[in-house]
């Protein structure tokens, strides 16, 4: 285990209630987006990677024969069981685990599914590769993830915010990194998705629980991002004034090369 695997243990612990209550990991609409990426016929056996709350593990649950979900914190796993019991579904199995080293054999899986969990990680492209590496020939790859500028400097520049609201963030990659890690771990990319969700940003650090100081330095960096356009994230004020920036995310869908 890494000394990051602690700060990612510890903040999930610290944020679990809030983050599983977030509307941007909990909108129902945006979850099925990502279930009929994968194209399911319902005999799939699907792994969620960093599953947290568990909504992405039983979304496809009810699409495919089995999911298995695993977790680095106990606190986000406990949700994810607690949800899934309640609704009666048999179909899924939770195990803690770290996905720098997935538990287990080639080929395991029809479909390995990540979202929004590759910027919390230190090494995604050798994460990408456990997950081509269960994954069977022909089968799914599916990763959904925040992306930064193509421009070192302004990916930097959001990355300092992101850092500074959630200490478990790592960077947010470039949609041409995350293409290339793609490329690395042996998966032929056939649909690239673009979006983007504007989260206002009192709800955004209280899901982090980020209050005081940092909270003041965040919103000043986005002030001066607002006035100078130093990150391609287009901070902005709606109506009411309160504040807001564009998160933009992909969802990469790639198959595993046949053998």
């Amino acid at each position: 285990m890494s000394q990051h695997n602690d700060v990612v243990r510890e903040e999930f612990t610290k944020q679990a209630q809030s983050f599983a209550s977030s509307p941007w990991i909990s909108d129902e609409q945006l979850i099925e987006r990502l279930v009929a990426a994968a194209q399911l016929t319902a005999c799939e056996r699907v792994l969620d990677v960093a599953t947290g709350p568990g909504y992405i593990a039983e979304a496809f649950a009810h699409h495919a024969k089995e999911v298995v979900a695993i977790d680095l914190t106990d606190a986000m796993l406990a949700i994810a069981r607690a949800r899934t019991a309640q609704r009666g579904l048999k179909n899924i199995t939770f195990r803690a685990g770290d996905v720098r080293a997935l538990p287990f054999v080639d080929a395991m899986f029809d479909v390995v599914v990540c979202r929004y969990a590759l910027h919390h990680v230190e090494q995604p492209a050798a994460v990408l590769q456990e997950m081509a590496r269960v994954c069977r020939p022909g089968g799914i790859v599916l990763v959904e993830d925040l992306f930064a500028s193509e421009h070192p400097d302004r990916a930097a520049y959001q990355n300092r915010f992101e850092v500074l609201r959630d200490s478990a963030h790592v960077r947010a990659l470039p949609l041409s990194e995350l293409l290339q890690d793609f490329c690395a771990a042996g998966l032929e990319v056939d649909s690239v998705t673009m979006n983007e969700r504007t989260p206002e940003i009192a709800r955004w650090l209280a899901t982090t629980k980020t209050t005081g100081e940092i909270a003041d330095e965040i919103r000043r960096l986005l002030e001066e991002d607002m006035a100078r356009d130093l990150s391609g994230t287009r901070p902005f004020r709606d109506a009411q004034g309160h504040l807001h920036y564009h998160a933009r995310t992909a969802i990469i869908r790639g198959r595993a090369q046949q053998t």
